[in-house]
């Protein structure tokens, strides 16, 4: 359930890529879950990797163990476009699925976000309360990560409660968070291809623990007031002599 954001011709929000030019672990660590722009919880992939094996004369890595139910809704409302799913990758370890919901406005000028950790059922809890006294009763990490292109200007604001995104059409996006969770500026990779090596990049990182059934986290992305409506982003950038 990640996403990616462009805004007119310049990414905003995206994964680290595909990385299979740079090598097998690069390749194997851009399918993990900490490499996209989505929740990850308790340090581990939503879904796991077999062991490497040739299937009709190539090697494959195939996906052992991942989520069975992936419910997706979008819908277009008065207000812009709504987007919800889910997945239960979490729900066999840790008894919980994952939700989220994203709508953006008419505009294209504000995405709100909100993710969602739930146990469901009984069983669920119980799996939840297992795996809570096993850690000690301490909960479990979460870590919400937004990958951003190398392209981004990135910096906290407001003593860290919020993180200033520049483009370089000139637009400025804030992203914001509610009280509570943590949000910091953390490096991060782009695997481009055409690269001789991966490509220095910033990601924002929201993270917390799990204490409860039931744990939401809400977000935001908008262009700054002051940026204007429609700008006239027609020059040509300067070449990127980096490697």
């Amino acid at each position: 359930m990640a996403f990616e954001l462009t805004s007119g011709r310049r990414p905003l929000i995206v994964s680290c890529g595909a990385g299979s030019v740079f090598g097998e672990e690069w390749r194997r660590a851009a399918r993990a879950t900490p490499s996209h722009s989505t929740l990850c919880l308790d340090g581990t992939s939503s879904a796991r990797l077999g062991e490497r094996r040739r299937i009709a004369g190539i090697e494959r890595e195939l996906i052992v163990d991942g989520p069975r139910e992936v419910p997706v809704e979008l819908a277009q409302e008065a207000a812009g476009w709504r987007f919800e799913a889910a997945h239960d990758g979490y729900k066999r370890s840790h008894g919980l699925t994952h939700a989220r919901r994203l709508e953006l406005s008419l505009d294209g000028r504000a995405l709100e976000g909100e993710d969602m950790l739930f146990a469901l059922d009984a069983k669920d809890r119980k799996t939840f309360d297992r795996r809570l006294d096993r850690g000690g009763l301490e909960g479990f990490p979460y870590e919400i990560r937004f990958h951003l292109h190398p392209d981004v200007d990135a910096e906290l604001d407001m003593a860290g409660a919020a993180v200033s995104l520049g483009l370089r059409s000139g637009e400025i996006w804030v992203f914001r968070t509610e009280q509570g969770v943590k949000m910091s500026l953390e490096d991060s990779v782009y695997l481009e291809n055409g690269r001789l090596r991966p490509r220095g990049a910033q990601q924002v990182v929201l993270s917390g623990r799990v204490m409860e059934y039931a744990t939401r986290i809400r977000w935001s992305l908008a262009k700054a007031q002051d940026t204007a409506i429609a700008i006239r982003d027609l020059g040509q950038d300067e070449p990127d002599v980096t490697l």
